[in-house]
């Protein structure tokens, strides 16, 4: 026979079984660039970070959904990068290629990464090192 400690268990295990897991969003930075007189709106949402001890320090091995829209086309990638943290936070750039956009340059984007989500901190269109960010 049970005693009633363990019949709380047990239903206590079955509402946990039976509730709706929610789904956590991801980390993301949503902004407009002006490229050549565009706007194209760009998205950077991490989707997973795994930390470990080098050497050198701490690092986070960062991927990152990148997503650009404009009048010209969409991008849509995911890359990873490592990342050399201070404390939690850190820096990391990235090149992307904005040729699916029709736009026949790349887009060079240093990033914060801070608490999980990364923001672009400055963007440049290179060739031309012409500022967008």
């Amino acid at each position: 026979m049970m005693n009633a400690a363990a019949v709380m268990l047990l239903a206590a295990l079955a509402a946990l079984a039976a509730a709706p897991v929610a789904a956590s969003a991801q980390p993301c930075r949503a902004q407009t660039l002006s490229i050549q007189g565009e706007g194209v709106k760009s998205t950077f949402c991490v989707v997973g970070v795994e930390r470990s001890k080098t050497g050198g320090g701490d690092v986070a091995h960062v991927s990152i959904s990148e997503s650009l829209a404009g009048p010209g086309g969409t991008l849509q990638r995911t890359v990873s990068k490592d990342v050399l943290l201070a404390g939690q936070d850190g820096r990391l750039s990235d090149d992307i290629p904005l040729r699916s956009l029709g736009i026949e340059k790349t887009l060079h984007v240093t990033f914060v990464f801070r608490n999980g989500v990364v923001t672009p901190e400055s963007a440049l269109l290179i060739p031309g090192a012409i500022p967008v960010l």
